[in-house]
C-alpha cells in the first residue's frame, strides 16, 4: 500500500482506521402536534426481489421490533409527504409537509 492511500484509510491517530462517522444528524422524533404520522409494517416473507413488499402492520415501532425479531424479517417504517411550492420569491422554494392522513382500519 502507497503512503498516500494510507493517509486515506487512516485518521491522524497513530494510524488507526476512521470510525466512520457520517455527521451529527439528530434522530426524527414525532412531537404530538408535528402532523407526520409513522406507519410500520412487517416484510412478507420471501420478498427478497429488491422491491419492499409490505405485510403486517403494527400500532407502534416497538411492536415493529419484537416482530422483526422474533421472525427474522426486516420492517419498514412508512411516512407520507404532499410536495408543496413557495412561489411568493424570486426562484421558487419548493418543500415538503406531512400529509394529514389516517391509517386505515384492518
Amino acid at each position: 500500500m502507497t503512503a498516500a492511500a494510507a493517509g486515506i484509510l487512516t485518521d491522524g491517530r497513530g494510524g488507526q482506521a476512521s470510525g466512520g462517522t457520517r455527521g451529527t444528524r439528530k434522530p426524527r422524533t414525532n412531537a404530538p402536534g408535528s402532523g407526520e404520522l409513522q406507519r410500520f409494517f412487517l416484510a412478507k416473507p420471501g420478498s427478497g426481489n429488491g422491491t419492499p413488499e409490505l405485510g403486517n402492520e403494527f400500532s407502534g415501532e416497538p411492536e415493529a421490533i419484537v416482530e422483526s425479531l422474533k421472525t427474522g424479517l426486516n420492517y419498514f417504517v412508512v411516512t407520507e409527504w404532499r410536495g408543496v411550492a413557495d412561489f411568493s420569491g424570486k426562484k421558487a422554494q419548493l418543500g415538503r409537509e406531512a400529509a394529514r392522513s389516517v391509517p386505515k382500519a384492518g
